[in-house]
């Protein structure tokens, strides 16, 4: 948009300069022609007024004024015999009568053709006259004003292209924050708002339009959010009590085919129970809480203690638990949560890394942020899908035939949020599923309580 605007402005200006320099350039020519038309009249009063020898005579003079070196005059008598002066013969190009036309002519003396304006008229008694202006000062002009006008394109030009640059630095500007506010809101930080400037122009009123939209997006979620928290947390209770008698109704019968039944229904409860919770923890964590919480902690002792506590199911399964991280890495944040985190991701790849013998949990420093791998050599996840693995209650086995409800990565992501983070999945080299957490570098000048975000 701004490239064709910019354009227009200097078509805009091609067009004016071209314009301005023609009507120069015929009003300069204008002139030649009048002094050409008024010389030619004046020979023909003569002629009328004493024939041949007084028009001969008056030619004569007045190609001896000072001053006339400029001006041509030749009378052709009925014979075809030539007199007067300034040209070398009459042009074979020129007819009579001429109103006005331009020819170019050798002249004694002089190495280069020059343009002549002339203008002719013929005598009654057969013959003709012709008077003609020499535009060497208007070819002068015309080359000036011609000059001044590709001068004036080229500053015409360089000016529109520095306001063009100015007026992309000031709409970038303006543009960049409304990126900053959308990059805020999609992070999930929805307190984010436009701050309006004083021009009151149109990119206030899009601002306005777009607070309006977001406090009304805002509202919509947390009420979701308390519904959804709500639900969850009035639920609790009676998942609570139906598991309580589930379990006294399998201590109180020994029929086989009655305790299994009742055996897979306790399980049922218990997953639904931990479905709850972890909806409510997910709400907890996009509502901020805990972030009072955040201590200093070594994430190379995180890494390891998770490793001990899923080694013995890991081997079970027939994976490795590989740990590589250089030094204590301190960071800053929720331990709890990240440990969390973290054991979602592996616990994810031990369900998931169907013929996988590997697991690597690696943690590292990379730049501003400190990432957190979990990656494995199992079948992996498609490229298309692994957007939509991130999802609250996505479910990438259609059958169900694991467990789960397809919160424990959304939770992840929540928690890197918390953390002024974010979670990506990735192939790994060798086929399987990389999980990267990244957590930017903690910034504790603050009262050591806020995470220093990055982008």
């Amino acid at each position: 948009m701004l490239v064709a605007f910019l354009l227009i402005q200097l078509t805009a200006l091609g067009v004016g300069l071209f314009a301005m320099n023609r009507f120069a350039s015929q009003l300069i020519l204008s002139d030649s022609r009048e002094e050409a038309a008024e010389q030619l009249s004046v020979l023909e009063d003569y002629y009328e007024t004493g024939g041949m020898a007084l028009l001969q005579k008056k030619v004569a003079e007045r190609l001896r004024q000072p001053g006339r070196s400029e001006l041509a005059i030749l009378i052709r008598a009925r014979d075809g015999t030539i007199s007067g002066g300034g040209l070398s013969g009459w042009p074979a190009t020129v007819t009579t009568p001429t109103q006005w036309s331009i020819l170019s002519v050798q002249l004694p003396n002089i190495t280069h053709p020059i343009q002549i304006g002339v203008v002719t008229a013929a005598l009654p008694h057969g013959g003709a006259v012709l008077v003609g202006n020499l535009l060497t000062d208007e070819r002068r002009l015309q080359r000036a004003s011609e000059t001044a006008a590709l001068a004036a394109i080229a500053v015409g030009t360089c000016f529109a292209i520095l306001c063009a640059l100015l007026m992309l630095k000031l709409l970038a500007g303006r543009v960049d924050e409304f990126t900053e506010v959308a990059q805020a809101v999609q992070a999930g930080d929805l307190s984010r708002r436009w701050t309006r400037s004083e021009a009151a122009d149109s990119f206030d009123r899009l601002g306005a339009a777009i607070n309006a939209m977001l406090d009304r997006v805002a509202r919509l979620v947390e009420e979701l959010r308390m519904v959804t928290d709500s639900m969850a947390h009035d639920l609790r209770s009676p998942v609570t009590r139906l598991k309580t008698t589930l379990e006294q109704a399998f201590a109180a019968t020994n029929d086989p085919k009655a305790r299994d039944a009742l055996a897979t229904a306790i399980e049922e409860s218990d997953s639904l129970h931990r479905m709850l919770e972890t909806a409510l923890d997910i709400t907890r964590t996009e509502a901020g809480i805990g972030r009072d919480q955040f201590t200093r902690f070594s994430i190379t002792e995180l890494l390891n203690d998770i490793a001990d506590v899923f080694g013995p199911l890991a081997e079970e399964r027939g994976l490795t638990i590989h740990v590589e991280a250089q030094g204590p890495l301190p960071v800053f944040g929720h331990r709890e949560l990240l440990q969390r985190a973290v054991s979602n991701l592996v616990d994810n790849a031990l369900k998931y890394a169907a013929g996988g013998t590997r697991l690597d949990l690696s943690a590292a420093l990379m730049g501003r942020f400190l990432a957190l791998e979990v990656c494995d050599n199992g079948p992996g996840i498609p490229a298309a899908s692994r957007e939509e693995a991130l999802r609250r209650f996505a479910r990438l086995d259609k059958a169900r035939t694991q467990s789960g409800a397809g919160l424990g990565l959304s939770l992840v992501r929540t928690i890197a949020h918390l953390h002024g983070g974010e979670i990506e999945l990735a192939g790994a080299p060798d086929g399987g599923l990389r999980a990267i957490l990244r957590l930017p570098i903690a910034d504790t000048s603050q009262n050591g309580t806020t995470p220093r975000n990055f982008h």
